[in-house]
């Protein structure tokens, strides 16, 4: 001890001048690594996201809607599972570049794909139900959401659940996953709730969701369109990847919910099982 403090005392300026500078080389070499360029193939959609799940393509429902956009539409892309570690300029887990140009948040990457490939899957419809179409999908994406996530990692362990081991997460991750969630949805709002509330409002959205469905193939009718993309990516992390939690056990209530996701499989997913790990299993062949 008296050697570190004598050290201190003597060296405390080279220390500090070192401390900073191994901070800077690391962050650095993080910058760096991030932003190492591949080559792409010209003209196509690369999209980011992270590793296959367990049951769903995605642990993450907004990499399921973009990437059903992509097989909807048919326009060329590839994926890259890299983006823990090579995030976009906002933070997001799942975005895309096309010849170096890059787009982030999934529904910004859908305006960009439409006008870039020229495409517009709502064509069909009528005003009424594409602004329909528009609210269903900020329900989704903004509300339905943050609950899903607040089941996944902050109620559902509290009763026993291991939805981290499940989910291929490690106990330390899932705890900031915990953590983060929790600050992030009380900001948002929907995590100022109790457990109890949370799921009222939850079976509230898949209710709404089912009544808006009714009999039809898809949510707007019976051709898909980019609603469906939205509707599908939260729903998938229900039907596939709820671990038998709280949220399974109200989304089991809408056996019309269940047979959508299933058209929606089959319809665009027909690779469905070279694209999740089995439970771990096995590495997802794409």
């Amino acid at each position: 001890m008296e050697v570190v403090k004598n050290l201190l005392k003597t060296q405390y300026k080279e220390i500090c001048i070192a401390g900073i500078l191994g901070i800077v080389l690391v962050l650095v070499f993080k910058w760096r690594k991030k932003r190492v360029k591949k080559n792409y193939p010209p003209n196509t959609i690369i999209h980011h996201q992270i590793g296959r799940g367990p049951y769903a393509p995605s642990k993450t429902p907004f990499a399921v809607k973009l990437e059903t956009y992509l097989r909807m539409t048919k326009v060329p892309f590839l994926n890259e599972h890299d983006s823990l570690a090579n995030r976009s300029s906002k933070g997001k887990l799942t975005w895309i570049e096309y010849n170096g140009q890059e787009v982030a948040d999934s529904e910004f990457c859908i305006q960009f794909i439409n006008k870039t490939f020229c495409i517009d899957l709502d064509k069909s419809f009528s005003d009424e139900e594409i602004t329909a179409g528009r609210a269903i999908q900020r329900m989704v994406d903004e509300h339905l959401y943050w609950t899903i996530a607040l089941v996944r990692w902050v109620f559902d362990p509290k009763h026993g659940i291991d939805v981290g081991r499940q989910l291929g997460v490690s106990r330390f991750k899932s705890l900031r996953l915990k953590n983060l969630v929790k600050k992030l949805s009380y900001a948002q709002g929907v995590g100022r709730h109790t457990e109890e509330e949370v799921l009222h409002v939850m079976d509230e959205d898949l209710q709404a969701l089912s009544k808006f469905l009714g009999k039809k193939k898809f949510m707007l009718g019976e051709q898909a369109s980019q609603t469906d993309c939205a509707v599908f990516g939260m729903l998938s992390q229900i039907h596939w990847q709820a671990c038998g939690g709280a949220s399974e056990k109200l989304y089991k209530k809408y056996p019309n919910l269940i047979a959508y996701c299933e058209e929606m499989k089959a319809e665009f997913w027909p690779d469905w099982d070279d694209c999740i790990t089995h439970g771990w299993t096995r590495k997802a062949s794409k």
